[in-house]
């Protein structure tokens, strides 16, 4: 998703008083917007959908076969 949305997400971030040294994901801007996170949520809902799609046509496939 970070790549797609052309973000930097993830790397070093603070739980409590712990730092945590995670890596980073993407190599875009690092701070998001709202605007990036509709755009997030769009991409979402079209994976999603393609992904109903490709398995009821999978179903489809194994019903008839």
């Amino acid at each position: 998703m970070a790549g797609a949305l052309g973000l930097k997400l993830g790397g070093p971030r603070l739980y409590g008083k712990s730092v945590v040294d995670g890596a980073f994901m993407g190599n875009g801007r690092a701070a998001a917007t709202a605007q990036d996170i509709r755009r997030a949520l769009k991409f979402f809902r079209r994976v999603a959908l393609l992904q109903i799609i490709a398995y009821a046509a999978l179903a489809l496939i194994i019903w008839r076969g």
